[in-house]
């Protein structure tokens, strides 16, 4: 399939279906929510990321449909390795919209965004998007609040409660004082602060001993004074990664997508297996029964219906094995992160190996750019998953 480069846009759109979408990929996202107003500028690492991986949505998007880049050329040259793996997309810049929209187009693409915050609706109407095909300004502070850490400080005891199962485990606690902050590090000694906004390995501070260092302590003071609370969690050893990515429809209802299977190092995504679902199954097996499993997805559904029923989109809810030092035996922590956007799990499920063929590692590694790599499983990727 040929991703058309972009020459003349307005030609090409005249002949779209009125049915389709303009996606983007704005990794900046988590960090605009922390933000929180729409003049936000994003640091040079997310700006480089969002230029170098703009193509990702056309994993995920229908023939026809619009993949809004920062660099035309670039997203093509970059895209080409994957290009089996796309649908037939048009890669349009925000100039290119921007002279669409001067032309006074019929059709108004929907919006299909990594994820909502007030930075890409203001740089979206900046291009000429009409503000009454966006969320308003009411919906978006709506979202941010929702994607604050505080809702998965809330989902994680709704499913403890909903499963009932024994070996689920999971603790986490929403402070607004630095006296609460104090007060839960002496009695835990071991624990884990969090910002209720930030992107993957960022807004997160390790407390060893109960005491805080001086750094982590002005870290403390400064995210209470700008984001007005902090999660605290106990330290847990983790054994393993793992998320249950979903959808929820037009009509409010959730649906799970597919297992994600991934690492990190330091809180910071490095890569996923790319396998299909029977297998993926099979590998959580050994720590994840069938009934379990399909009970954290029914909770999680319930959940999202109940306690967020606003919500349309994708998003995926992150989850770790830990070891139980009580019992030298394992346990499930099934909220460590709600997140309310779409993920890099969703991203691996658009490129499961169709079935018969082998499985696969799919990463992003930095060489002078940004790179998306999969290659066969091997290596010290396998040892950690």
């Amino acid at each position: 399939m040929q991703t058309p480069l972009c020459k003349n846009p307005c030609f090409f759109l005249s002949l779209q279906s009125f049915n389709m979408q303009l996606h983007i990929f704005n990794p900046e996202h988590d960090l605009a929510l922390a933000f929180g107003k729409p003049n936000f500028t994003p640091p040079h690492a997310a700006r480089e990321l969002r230029t170098n991986m703009g193509y990702l949505p056309a994993f995920w998007a229908e023939d026809g449909d619009i993949v809004l880049v920062d660099d035309v050329d670039y997203a093509v040259k970059a895209s080409a390795p994957f290009r089996c793996h796309m649908a037939e997309v048009l890669f349009l810049s925000f100039d290119d919209l921007h002279r669409w929209f001067q032309s006074s187009p019929k059709a108004v693409p929907s919006v299909n965004p990594w994820g909502w915050d007030a930075a890409l609706c203001h740089r979206l109407m900046h291009a000429g998007y009409p503000a009454a095909s966006l969320p308003s300004d009411t919906e978006l502070q709506q979202l941010r609040i929702l994607s604050s850490r505080a809702t998965s400080v809330d989902m994680l005891p709704f499913l403890l409660q909903h499963t009932g199962h024994p070996c689920l485990t999971g603790k986490s606690y929403l402070c607004a004082s630095e006296d609460s902050v104090i007060e839960l590090i002496k009695a835990m000694q071991h624990c884990v602060l969090k910002a209720p906004w930030s992107s993957s390995g960022r807004g997160i501070r390790y407390v060893e001993s109960g005491k805080l260092s001086t750094s982590a302590e002005g870290w403390m003071k400064h995210t209470l004074e700008q984001q007005h609370h902090m999660v605290v969690e106990p330290y847990y050893r983790k054994l393993k990664d793992f998320a249950l990515e979903f959808f929820v429809n037009d009509s409010g209802k959730p649906a799970y997508c597919g297992l994600s299977l991934f690492d990190t190092q330091h809180g910071n995504y490095t890569g996923n297996l790319l396998m299909q679902e029977s297998a993926k199954r099979e590998e959580m097996r050994k720590y994840v029964s069938d009934d379990l499993f399909d009970n954290l997805v029914k909770g999680i559904c319930l959940f999202i219906k109940t306690k967020v029923p606003s919500y349309r989109g994708p998003f995926g809810v992150d989850m770790m094995v830990v070891a139980d030092d009580s019992t030298d035996g394992i346990l499930v922590h099934p909220c460590v992160e709600l997140n309310l956007r779409r993920t890099m799990g969703h991203a691996a499920l658009a490129l499961t190996p169709p079935k018969g063929e082998p499985s696969q590692v799919m990463r992003i590694v930095h060489r002078v750019n940004y790179q998306l790599k999969c290659s066969p499983i091997e290596g010290d990727f396998v040892k950690v998953m």
